[in-house]
């Protein structure tokens, strides 16, 4: 056997599992896609679509296979007027912390679209919900959250793959969201999520384009080896593929690099390439 077709037949091998190209490409769009939406159209969102990201979350990781979400799907409109109004009042105590220009920009953005979308959903964490002795929670006493969160993303890929828009909104209490929607105390409510259908999806994060931040460069959060591992200076080939667009040629075939931001965050930006991969809205 020739090296070359050596060569042909390990990679052959290494690549055995991998997903055919077209559901690659599908799954990295999503990824790319994913927006965090505060603008919404007042069209129902079908139930089967709502079944098929539901189940989506269900099919996140879980540490010992807890599993521990649970799932409240919010129509009615007086709750989440409830909910509004702690958001409210919450985003004034969150706008004290700015100053200046900054706190101008805090107070112009819409950081919630309760009202606006067609419904809501609460994804909650059950701590310990087969009993106490949990595979893997001895160590870390959050694994079950951290799981939970999983499952958020799930739901949000999910989501973006069907055409919905969803909208993370932090700005509120777990105290008050128990109260509203009666939740038992032992129970934690990870994520209160708007959904339904958008406009348009953003080219670029909500927040990027109002230079609240930039996207930093992903060379620079990779150490090797420890913490103090070297970054972006040792000329380790993994620190320059990250920030290569070739990795994703024959994948995202119309993938080039973006924009890196805002001048004045250069030295935070530069090099900070993702695909942009003709971002476009699409009800599909």
């Amino acid at each position: 056997m020739s090296q070359d077709s050596h060569d042909r037949a390990q990679a052959s091998a290494a690549n055995r599992h991998a997903l055919p190209a077209e559901y690659q490409r599908g799954l990295y769009e999503a990824i790319f896609r994913r927006r965090d939406i505060r603008e919404f159209l007042p069209d129902a969102v079908p139930d089967e679509v709502l079944a098929r990201v539901i189940v989506a979350a269900h099919h996140a990781a879980s540490v010992g296979f807890t599993q521990p979400w649970d799932f409240i799907v919010v129509r009615d409109a007086e709750r989440r007027r409830e909910v509004k109004r702690v958001f409210e009042e919450e985003r004034a105590i969150n706008a004290a912390q700015f100053s200046g220009d900054r706190l101008g920009k805090f107070l112009a953005l819409k950081l919630e679209g309760i009202l606006d979308a067609p419904l809501n959903l609460i994804v909650t964490c059950e701590p310990d919900r087969f009993g106490p002795a949990v595979l893997g929670k001895v160590s870390i006493s959050e694994v079950e959250v951290y799981s939970t969160c999983l499952a958020v993303g799930n739901l949000w890929l999910a989501a973006r793959a069907e055409g919905l828009g969803v909208g993370w909104v932090s700005i509120v209490r777990n105290d008050a969201l128990r109260e509203i929607f009666a939740i038992p105390g032992h129970i934690i409510p990870v994520a209160y999520l708007c959904v339904g259908y958008v406009q348009a999806f953003p080219d670029r994060p909500v927040l990027e384009s109002a230079e609240w931040e930039a996207r930093m460069p992903p060379r620079s959060l990779i150490h090797f080896d420890s913490w103090n591992g070297g970054t972006e200076s040792d000329g380790h080939a993994l620190a320059d593929l990250v920030q290569s667009p070739d990795i994703w040629r024959g994948l995202l075939t119309d993938a080039t690099p973006c924009d890196t931001g805002r001048p004045e965050q250069a030295h935070r930006s530069e090099g900070a390439e993702v695909p942009n991969i003709n971002l476009k809205a699409r009800r599909d």
